[in-house]
Parts: structure tokens; sequence; C-alpha cells
């Protein structure tokens, strides 16, 4: 990789001198060419400094996600967006009813007649469900009469197990 002053600079070697991982030999070198290589230097005391940070970070606290990291520093819309954009939703509600108007409909009947239709449909629903019960009663009551018979055998084979362990 050519640097900006026109050698050809390997920006790995000025990486592992920030790390430390050198051997002091070639260490020398890549500060000699610090020296000679403004292009190399400035990266050098860029990724000295990102290092720095890094190291400076208090990671002790209350652990949080990359995904919730990243959404907070996301910069939110200002208020004049939101404002626009509540004006823009307000004005495609009143084209919207304008249109349903021009239509031959008008939207308060509009709204009543969904609202019936939600009403009657919940009408059916409960219907439906009151049958089910209904029809499904007797077969419940069977049902808790056998499990209370078989509570009660139950019952007596456990106190005459306890008179005979307490006769023994």
């Amino acid at each position: 990789m050519t640097g900006r002053s026109g050698c050809n600079c390997d920006p790995e070697m000025v990486f592992e001198l920030v790390e430390r991982s050198l051997p002091p030999e070639q260490e020398r070198e890549v500060r000699a060419h610090l020296e000679r290589c403004p292009g190399c230097r400035e990266r050098y005391e860029l990724e000295a400094e990102l290092n720095a940070r890094l190291e400076a970070l208090d990671f002790s606290g209350p652990r949080r996600s990359v995904c919730e990291r990243v959404a907070m520093a996301l910069p939110t819309r200002p208020a004049k967006v939101r404002l626009l954009w509540v004006l823009l939703a307000g004005g495609l509600l009143l084209v919207s009813l304008a249109a349903l108007g021009l239509n031959g409909t008008n939207p308060a009947a509009f709204v009543v007649d969904a609202s019936a239709a939600f009403w009657s449909s919940a009408a059916i629903l409960a219907s439906l469900v009151s049958k089910v019960l209904y029809a499904a009663g007797p077969v419940l009551l069977a049902a808790l009469l056998i499990g209370a018979l078989l509570d009660l055998v139950l019952l007596a084979v456990l106190l005459a197990v306890a008179r005979r362990t307490r006769a023994v």
C-alpha cells in the first residue's frame, strides 16, 4: 500500500507497533520509518488514540446488547420533521374522507356499519361458544362425577392403609 509520502508502507506493521507485538529490531525499523513518513505517523497516532480510548472504556456496568447501543446512537427525527409527518397523515385522512364522500359514502355511516359488523360477529361467536358449552355440559358433569368417585375410592384406600400401619 502506498503511503501519503509516496513510499510503500505496510499498515499492518503500524498496527502491530501500536499493539506492541513487534520484536525489538522490527520495532526500531518501524519507528524509524514513522519519522520519515507523515502518512504512517498519522495512522500510528490515530491507532494509538483509538487503543487508548478502547482501553479506557469501563465494561463493568450492566451489559447492553450491541443492537440497543446502535439504536440509541441513531439520530432521532427533529420535531419539525415529526410535525410534517403528522400533517401529512392528517392530510391523507382528509383526502380519504373526501374520496368517500364524493363516492356517495357517508364516513359516519361507514364507521357505524363497520362497528355493527364487528358486534354481530362477536354475537355469533358468543352464541357458538354457548352452544358448544351446552352440548359439552353433560359430558363435563359425568367426568366430574367420575373424578369425585375416584377421589373417594382413593381416600378410602388411604385411610385403610393408614389404619393398618397404626395397628402394626
